[in-house]
């Protein structure tokens, strides 16, 4: 796409990128006592109109995910308007939006494993998962398939491209009960899409969007490994498993560079026999963490605060083209999901040394 066509979408871009909060803002919003935070946060430019007329009484951290996943897919949708009459560009933020409809199902998909299986009754006075409001856009209504009292209902009422993949993989989570299964097969199917749709672009933009949508992939593969380690997967089915693309040519599950780790015996070692690269370097600081909490989510939060670091670092060396706006969404959903967090943890009275781990800078 030739920079011409680019002037109208960035500097709509270059004028929200400079609302970006940076890292001494979202300190200032952690140490902010629990009963100030929402006036702090509503001195926020960005977010100040939406939060008032989300006529919100002290921290309501679901109302406040709430209104900020409604600003996310607002900067979507302008990207997507602003990019009419560039199809190949446009088609790819169009499945870049897909991504959170996708988030939308796995949830559904989570939430009614957790009924039927953490009860046995198939009922729950959980609450229900806060949506990305993509519905309007794709039309398939994602939030009715919460009603569905068995995840086999949630497949038979779930809509293309969703439903062929997930009946496809029914039987395998009928045999083996792992939500991951039907997790895998909507990441094989989003993840297909979004790559078909970056090969139809052209010269540097095909390049920076590789590179942004493979480490992303790298990631996921990295994640389903250690998911699956920690559950006790066996070797051959991890490989069915792991998405076929990524940017760094030793993560690709085909490769023998990754053979070591696939047949580790539990999470350490798999990090620990790694081939060498940032990811590993990453991965091995978090494994203290990892070990004395038992849980995945600091090799998780080590993982996409990489990825923030990544971003970041390509969009410092980007001209006008589409890292720009990829970056700048990916900045907007990281940004939106730190404040998620925070306001959960004043919600909560978490203190500000334990948020600020769980929170990207």
């Amino acid at each position: 796409m030739a920079v011409s066509k680019y002037a109208y979408v960035y500097a709509r871009i270059r004028a929200r990128m400079s609302e970006l909060m940076d890292e001494r803002r979202l300190r200032e919003l952690v140490d902010t006592r629990s009963e100030d935070f929402l006036s702090s946060l509503m001195d926020t430019a960005a977010y100040k109109d939406k939060l008032t007329k989300a006529a919100l009484v002290g921290v309501e951290a679901r109302k406040i995910e709430k209104t900020l996943k409604e600003d996310l897919i607002d900067q979507y949708l302008m990207v997507i308007k602003s990019t009419e009459g560039a199809g190949a560009i446009r088609d790819v933020f169009v499945e870049f939006l897909r991504r959170l409809e996708v988030k939308n199902l796995k949830a559904v998909i989570r939430a009614k494993a957790a009924e039927v299986h953490g009860t046995g009754t198939g009922t729950s006075t959980a609450e229900a998962p806060m949506f990305f409001p993509v519905e309007d856009f794709f039309k398939r209504r994602i939030s009715r398939l919460t009603e569905a009292d068995s995840i086999e209902n949630v497949i038979k009422q779930s809509e293309s491209p969703y439903k062929r993949v997930l009946e496809d993989a029914l039987p395998e989570y009928e045999k083996s009960k792992r939500v991951l299964v039907l997790e895998n097969a909507l990441d094989e199917e989003i993840s297909a899409a979004v790559r078909e749709k970056v090969e139809r672009l052209s010269g540097a933009d095909k390049e920076i969007a590789r590179k942004i949508v493979g480490t992303e992939f790298d990631l996921a593969n990295l994640m389903i490994l250690l998911r699956c380690k920690s559950e006790g997967i066996a070797e051959a089915e991890i490989r069915r498993y792991l998405l076929p693309d990524g940017f760094s040519f030793d993560f690709y599950p085909d490769v023998g560079a990754m053979n070591d780790s696939i047949s580790a015996e539990n999470v350490s070692s798999a990090v620990q026999l790694m081939p060498a690269s940032a990811y590993k370097e990453v991965l091995t600081g978090a494994l203290s963490s990892y070990e004395a909490e038992k849980s995945l989510v600091p090799l998780e939060n080590a993982l996409s605060q990489y990825f923030f670091v990544t971003i970041k670092s390509i969009l410092r060396g980007c001209p006008i083209n589409i890292g720009t706006i990829i970056g700048f969404l990916y900045l907007k959903e990281i940004e939106i999901r730190n404040l998620c967090t925070i306001a959960v943890c004043k919600e909560n009275e978490i203190p500000a040394e334990e948020t600020m781990k769980m929170v990207m800078l």
